[in-house]
């Protein structure tokens, strides 16, 4: 038997390159790269584009002929896989062995000058493209030209650019002296694309970020661009604002998040000295010598920031490896609210975002294109945007959801390595990182962290906020404006429109203490106003007791959703299967047929009769009711659903009969989340007995009502037990680490009890969920 070998046509060298770095900044970032593994100090471009071509020069090792055979004209060689790590420490970025074929993408012609110490002479080496392209050609056809010149390496270099880089050694823009003793020229002439100034400005905004910030990497190595011959050269500078709102850094060691929090955007002296007698300004982070300090200094494990302790999730965190993260918040516009104290802010400061804005990535010192470019879709990689979308909440209401960061306040860098983050992958193309569940995960772990952030400047705002309405006059007058309204009311007798109307023409009857007739427009306006709000307020209170009653019932049908399923799909089989038992004159089986419809149409029944009795419009209408007998007969709804999942439930109650005006389906909304949490427990509980216990008491005009079930209590995740408390935050979390409840089941919870101004706490040390509640009467 034969054999027979394969043959590559010249032509894939095309695909290699041209094809496959298709677009120009592509082809001049892979080259660049090359010098820094090269371990080069400087990188220098120029475009001679009078003159057709390219120069990229860099000081760093060059090459021996032996380099270049084995390495440089070696397609797809695993030499930088494998000898990873440069003399200098620097982690090499190529790893695929077919960036030189970026050379091709530029022009059809490359001239390389290149000395490495251990050669004899400075080495020329050149390269016709078009040789690729001839019929009929397979690659051991196609020769490059090779030569040792006699000249010294730096001689070779054009005199302009020469000149140019002995500037920057006289400059101040580095710290270090650039040696040309050893080093390679690229000469790319007979340029593919029509070069414009236009065209290279683009490039060099690009190459901005090809680089980490400065003073987040410390590594000696710089990238210059010279426009043409006769132009000054260009220092690449990837700049960071010290005018920030936030900082926060963040370093993960593969088990712990370790974080610094920069708090720089509110000016302390602004700040009244009685803020600091508040109960919340008392405590930490919150305190006098928190502002000043403006820093915070926190560890992180993983089941604490992702609020889930899965040993598939938190083994998935590990995979990934350790990195860093380094993010920026600068708001575009200056607050004007002199409540809030923030400190002034720079004019510049949006020009400034509109260039640098985003969350960058990068691999081993260079940039992963094109995240965070704000010329493509992954400018918002993250989301941010989408998520600010979904929960549009200002910074400074209370009670109304999360505040959210939008991608355009956002500067960020991620430093990820090759040797590190070895799932995350590069695509074959170069351009992105591929989006497989690490990736995904990554992203979420991300957004975690910027919650920090975010949650520390919602507390500031939000207590703020507090404090201001309180003191503030708008709210006194508000206050006042409420009772005088209510005053002129009963004077005036006026219950509608046309009750007002009737009284223009006999005002002086009705009320007589005011017999000027400009101020009693005035103050008739003024009454009708603030009815007027009052009714808007209460339409929107309306509003959000619907929307929290819908929100409820969803998440009651979610908690039973297994059930539901279960007998879904029993549903058209069932009747079949009883009259085979009728025909088989089966009594038995007859009988537990009979059963199990009983059971499935009880579970049934309760389920719908939950959701359409609780968003009745009678039971959200005020009335006084007998708060324990409401208590039952939710219980005694929910009875066939807890039936069915195996839970008991143990009331007990003293012998008052405590009354109060409510609304049904607000205590509806309290039992029902805390009973769908208890149910959820359970499920991930080893609990043989299921247990929810409710205890009612009357104690000096107030209503306690204690809650417990016997299930895995609280997540030991939740660092703050009462976070489970605030919108969106959630234990459920995938494998990927995203987020699958709502977090909105407690939030409803703790914002009902709010409107009836109660007092709620968690019993401490227990491993199982106990919460008490004292209602007013």
């Amino acid at each position: 038997m034969g054999t027979m070998k394969y043959k590559i046509s010249s032509r894939a060298t095309i695909l290699l390159g041209r094809e496959s770095v298709s677009k120009v900044d592509g082809a001049i970032i892979e080259l660049v790269k090359n010098t820094y593994d090269a371990d080069a100090d400087m990188c220098f471009l120029c475009f001679d584009i009078k003159n057709d071509c390219i120069y990229i020069i860099d000081n760093g090792i060059g090459m021996t002929k032996e380099t270049i055979e084995n390495y440089w004209m070696m397609i797809g060689t695993n030499n930088k896989q494998i000898n990873y790590q440069s003399k200098r420490n620097r982690i090499k970025s190529g790893e695929k062995g077919i960036g030189r074929f970026a050379l091709d993408r530029l022009g059809s012609k490359c001239e390389m000058y290149t000395y490495n110490e251990l050669s004899p002479k400075t080495i020329l080496w050149t390269m016709d493209w078009n040789k690729f392209e001839e019929p009929n050609k397979i690659l051991d056809d196609i020769n490059a030209t090779f030569e040792y010149l006699d000249t010294p390496f730096e001689m070779n270099i054009p005199k302009d650019i020469y000149d140019n880089i002995q500037k920057i050694n006289k400059s101040n823009d580095i710290n270090f002296n650039i040696s040309l003793k050893t080093g390679t020229i690229l000469k790319i002439s007979q340029l593919r694309d029509n070069w414009t100034e236009k065209s290279i400005s683009k490039i060099i905004n690009t190459m901005n970020f090809l680089l980490p910030p400065k003073n987040l990497d410390n590594d000696n190595y710089i990238i210059c661009v010279q426009k043409s011959l006769i132009d000054n050269y260009i220092l690449i500078n990837n700049d960071m604002s010290d005018d920030f709102d936030y900082k926060l850094s963040v370093i993960f060691d593969g088990n712990n998040f370790h974080t610094v929090l920069l708090r720089n955007e509110f000016d302390v002296n602004k700040m009244p000295k009685d803020l600091f007698k508040e109960e919340a300004f008392k405590k930490y982070p919150l305190r006098k010598e928190d502002f000043i300090l403006g820093k915070f200094e926190n560890t992180y494990s993983i089941e604490s920031l992702l609020l889930n302790s899965e040993p598939e999730l938190i083994n998935n965190v590990k995979k990934i490896g350790s990195f860093r993260f380094e993010y920026t918040f600068m708001k575009i516009s200056p607050n004007k609210n002199e409540s809030f104290y923030n400190k002034e802010i720079s004019p510049k400061r949006k020009v400034w975002l509109k260039q640098y804005s985003g969350i960058k990535i990068y691999r081993d010192n260079f940039l992963v294109r094109p995240y965070g470019d704000p010329n493509t879709d992954s400018y918002d990689w993250l989301g941010l945007d989408a998520r600010k979308a979904s929960s549009p909440a200002s910074i400074a209401r209370l009670n109304i959801g999360n505040w959210c960061v939008r991608n355009g306040q956002s500067v960020g860098s991620l430093f990820i390595s090759r040797i590190n983050n070895n799932v995350i992958l590069d695509k074959s193309s170069r351009e992105g990182i591929i989006e497989n569940d690490s990736y995904f995960l990554l992203k979420n772990i991300l957004i975690k962290l910027i919650s920090i952030f975010e949650n520390d400047r919602m507390l500031v705002f939000r207590n703020l906020r507090k404090y201001f309405d309180e003191i503030n006059e708008k709210e006194i007058i508000k206050k006042q404006s409420l009772s005088i309204s209510k005053e002129i009311l009963c004077k005036l007798n006026v219950n509608n429109e046309k009750d007002y109307n009737n009284t223009i023409n006999d005002k002086n009857n009705i009320y007589t203490d005011y017999d000027d007739n400009n101020n009693y427009e005035k103050i008739k306006t003024l009454a009708k106003a603030v009815k007027y709000f009052e009714e808007e307020k209460q339409d929107l209170i309306d509003e959000n007791k619907i929307l929290r009653a819908l929100a409820t019932n969803g998440l009651i049908t979610t908690s039973i959703v297994h059930d539901l399923k279960t007998i879904d799909a029993l549903l058209v089989n069932r009747i079949s299967n009883l009259e085979l038992c009728i025909n088989m004159n089966d009594k038995e089986l007859v009988q537990t047929s009979l059963n199990d419809l009983k059971r499935d149409d009880r579970f049934l029944k309760a389920w719908i009769s939950v959701i359409t009795e609780h968003i009745k419009k009678d039971k959200r209408t005020r009335k006084k009711q007998n708060i324990y007998e409401i208590i039952e007969n939710i219980l005694r709804l929910l009875f066939p659903i807890l039936k069915q999942k195996e839970i008991d439930i143990k009331l007990y109650k003293d012998d008052n009969n405590p009354s109060k005006k409510i609304i049904i389906s607000d205590f509806e909304c309290i039992f029902y989340n805390l009973i769908i949490n208890s149910i959820e427990s359970f499920e991930k509980s080893s609990t043989e007995k299921r247990i929810i216990t409710i205890n009612l008491k009357t104690i000096e005009n107030n209503i306690i009502i204690d809650y417990s079930d016997n299930g895995n209590g609280i997540d030991s995740k939740f660092e703050n037990p009462y976070d489970i408390f605030k919108y969106g935050i959630t234990s459920k979390i995938d494998n990927n680490g995203n987020m699958i409840g709502t977090g909105l089941g407690m939030y409803i919870v703790s914002s009902t009890l709010n409107e009836y101004h109660a007092n709620y706490k968690l019993a401490e040390k227990v491993n199982y969920f106990s919460l008490e509640m004292i209602i007013p009467l």
